[in-house]
């Protein structure tokens, strides 16, 4: 059993070493990156590509190596030689991809990529258009020479090469200079004598010469001048001058090997009083230099890697073309500026900062968050309270509106039932009298029922007027027709009138003011609603008086029927003007009447109303505004 136990461990074991070994060679076991650097990887810009590339693919399992050539410590060809010959010993397997750092790298190397490395897909990440042809050139830092030179990309044709272009953004950083600093009148340049440098240099020249003819330029260099030579012309510069590093590498031998290390970085923030300024990323976070314009290390670093990528995925370099590393922006440090008294007023709005003070809302971000996630909380409350109130309205609303349908049928049922009622009482009085009529020898008798038969043709004939009046209303076709009216003459007609249509005993009185009046206004639909007033009274006054009349208001006239009759009762009130409504079926009408008269007082831009109390009659009442005119003076009488 135990023999068994250990077979299995065994093989499970090996199950998991392979897995794991399959895994952690995805590619080739030989294949590895190898970063040629020009100089050494101590400069913040570079050493940020290496550790970048190396943190990138030493994940994915290839190895990343790097050489670092020290070029400006070379003296001659022998130099040269010794170094291709020792880089040629330590890679017998070529690399499967190779990034030279600087041009000059590559002119170095070219032996190797005339021979060994000749096939090896290669980036070139370089500042410069024009590179000298032979490595003597080099050397010697001939850069006066135009027939020692030739176009980078010319010199790489031939070769399984890409570039990756870090241009100098000069114009760009000098116009941010001069943002920053009115009274700029010269530049200071800083460098050391290495080749690069010297390129540099030129390029800088060229440049002020073409867009900055009004400024001054002077060259601080080694070795003409000691670091403290350096340091001493800083602290005579004043705000007028703007200080551009470069470099200042320095030799240093150790071991009887050459380095460069550059060592005036932070001392030059110490020494120079107006800010200095930089043509690429060395790093402003630490506040020794006051920014430029330039790529910044991160973003060329990623346009490396997925130059390298490419590569690795099996696309040929020379298959990728040259391209710019990134995009340049102005970059900036915020403190260095301020300590070097430069005015927050003239800092470039579009630039990136790096140590600024925290903004109020930086500052208090947390308590703002806080105070806006309560104050979200609180609106998130008062909208679901008010949603909740307004769909409770909207309920209580859909309720009326379904009340108020449920009445209107009710009451379009009641009319309908009404009205076949109502047409067919004064037809059945007509037929039946017609044919008492027509068998009747009384004279008496046939004026009896001929004056019957007029009463309900008046009748049949106002049902069947409010029906189209009603029908007009509700098509929006209620037509009016503006004229001259005499008012007082349109009461006493009306007057006379119903003088007949009142019960015995009753009094029909008119009022009108002492002057007639006279209005524009719509005569015929003002004679209709006094009409239904007079017509209400008389059917509903037993005993007592009907009063009419007029009088003048601010804007207007008033007019009003009072009558002794039954009254209304104060729950009917709220409904007298409402369609179909009939508070005694044994009266005869349509129930339509008050509500057309509702209509038309408000189509003149009147208002209407009624007081009563049940058991002592009713006042009806409507306003119109107009302009009243006076003629002759009128008295008031009484018709009974």
């Amino acid at each position: 059993m135990i023999v068994r136990m250990k077979r299995l461990f065994f093989i499970v074991y090996l199950i998991l070493l392979t897995s794991r070994s399959l895994y952690a060679l995805p590619h080739d076991k030989d294949d590895y990156i190898l970063v040629v650097h020009s100089i050494n990887f101590s400069e913040v810009w570079t050493q940020g590509i290496y550790e970048a590339i190396n943190n990138t693919f030493a994940e994915e399992n290839i190895s990343v190596k790097g050489e670092e050539l020290s070029i400006p410590a070379m003296r001659d060809t022998t130099d040269v030689n010794k170094k291709v010959e020792l880089l040629r010993k330590k890679y017998p397997v070529p690399p499967k991809v190779i990034v030279c750092i600087g041009d000059p790298a590559w002119l170095v190397c070219q032996p190797l990529f005339d021979k060994e490395w000749k096939n090896v897909s290669t980036i070139i990440c370089h500042s410069q258009e024009l590179i000298p042809t032979q490595i003597e050139y080099l050397l010697d830092r001939d850069l006066q020479t135009i027939q020692h030179m030739a176009y980078t990309e010319d010199q790489m044709k031939s070769y399984n090469a890409t570039r990756l272009v870090q241009p100098l953004y000069i114009k760009e950083t000098i116009e941010t200079i001069k943002k920053l600093q009115p009274e700029l009148n010269r530049i200071v340049f800083i460098r050391d004598n290495r080749y690069i440098s010297l390129y540099t240099q030129k390029e800088l020249s060229k440049t002020m010469q073409a867009d900055f003819p009004d400024l001054k330029l002077e060259v601080l260099s080694t070795p003409a001048l000691s670091t403290e030579n350096l340091l001493d012309s800083l602290s005579l510069c004043g705000k007028e001058t703007g200080i551009i590093y470069y470099s200042w590498f320095i030799f240093k031998n150790t071991h009887e090997n050459h380095y460069l290390i550059d060592n005036v970085q932070k001392m030059t923030n110490s020494f120079s009083q107006p800010p200095v300024y930089i043509l690429a990323d060395l790093n402003i976070e630490t506040g020794n230099f006051a920014g430029g314009h330039y790529i910044s290390e991160n973003d060329f670093s990623k346009s490396v890697i997925a130059t390298v990528r490419l590569i690795l995925e099996g696309t040929e370099a020379r298959n990728i073309l040259t391209h710019i590393g990134g995009t340049a922006h102005t970059h900036l440090n915020y403190q260095h500026l301020l300590s070097h008294s430069i005015e927050p007023s003239h800092f470039p709005i579009n630039a990136i900062y790096y140590q600024q003070p925290p903004t109020f809302f930086q500052k208090y971000k947390i308590h703002l968050f806080s105070g806006f996630a309560i104050i979200c909380l609180l609106i998130t409350i008062a909208v679901l309270r008010f949603r909740l109130y307004f769909q409770k309205l909207k309920r209580e609303e859909e309720r009326r509106e379904k009340e108020k349908a449920e009445e209107a049928n009710r009451l379009k049922s009641a009319f309908l039932a009404n009205m076949s009622h109502e047409i067919r009482t004064p037809l059945n009085a007509i037929v039946g009298f017609s044919n008492l009529i027509a068998h009747s020898e009384s004279p008496e008798d046939t004026a009896e029922f001929c004056q019957i038969i007029e009463t309900n043709n008046e009748l049949l004939l106002q049902l069947i007027n409010d029906i189209l009046d009603l029908s007009k209303i509700e098509a929006d076709q209620l037509e009016f027709t503006f004229t001259n009216i005499d008012v007082s003459a349109l009461l006493a007609t009306l007057a006379q009138t119903f003088k007949s249509r009142t019960k015995q005993g009753v009094i029909l009185e008119y009022s009108i003011p002492e002057q007639p009046c006279f209005i524009y206004s719509e005569k015929t639909r003002l004679t209709q609603v006094i009409t239904n007033f007079l017509t209400n009274a008389c059917k509903f006054t037993m005993e007592g008086s009907i009063k009419m009349g007029y009088e003048e208001t601010t804007d207007g006239l008033r007019f009003y029927v009072t009558d002794t009759g039954k009254g209304i009762s104060d729950e009917n009130i709220p409904h007298v003007f409402e369609r179909f409504a009939k508070f005694d079926n044994f009266i005869q009408g349509t129930g339509l009447g008050l509500s057309i008269c509702m209509t038309i007082v408000k189509r003149l831009n009147g208002e209407i109303g009624v007081e009563s109390k049940e058991g002592k009659g009713s006042t009806f009442w409507f306003t119109i505004p107009c302009e009243v005119h006076h003629e002759n003076t009128v008295t008031s009488e009484s018709v009974q």
